[in-house]
């Protein structure tokens, strides 16, 4: 039997505006996520977020969902473009780490599903975070620090 590491990785309370958008999503897609979180009443997959930036990486959809509700927080894990491996998922279109900042920084979105951001298979990404929490909970640590401090292999 081989056994299986898993990476047990910070998660952050980020304010949802400051998040930022580099594809547009599936609103069809979102109205199903938005109905299993409600159902739940709490939020269980956190958002990976590009740590200096704050672009999304995995996890639109649940950024729509979370601003259409209106909740001013979302849980996420901060990551970078040296621990995630992206890819275009269209033969057309180019996509790189810089493209996406641009992107991100400018508001010229890709079309929904275009990237393919590699979240290593090791890492856990859940929660239990009560929805109503996460209307006003003002986070403590700053999250550089945060990264900094409990990202295995970063070096600033």
């Amino acid at each position: 039997m081989t056994a299986v590491s898993k990476t047990h990785l910070p998660i952050v309370l980020i304010e949802t505006d400051r998040l930022r958008r580099h594809e547009e999503h599936v609103p069809s897609n979102a109205d199903h996520v938005r109905g299993q979180i409600m159902a739940a009443g709490t939020w269980t997959t956190p958002i990976v977020v590009e740590w200096k930036d704050l672009i999304v990486m995995d996890g639109h959809h649940r950024l729509s969902v979370a601003r259409q509700a209106g909740l001013t927080y979302v849980p996420c894990i901060l990551a970078d473009y040296h621990t995630i491996q992206v890819e275009s998922r269209r033969p057309d279109i180019v996509v790189t780490p810089d493209e996406i900042r641009r992107r991100a920084q400018s508001g010229l979105l890709y079309p929904p599903k275009t990237t393919r951001h590699h979240i290593p298979s090791d890492w856990v990404a859940c929660c239990s975070v009560p929805l109503s929490v996460l209307g006003g909970f003002m986070p403590t640590m700053p999250m550089a620090e945060t990264f900094a401090t409990s990202t295995p292999g970063y070096e600033q």
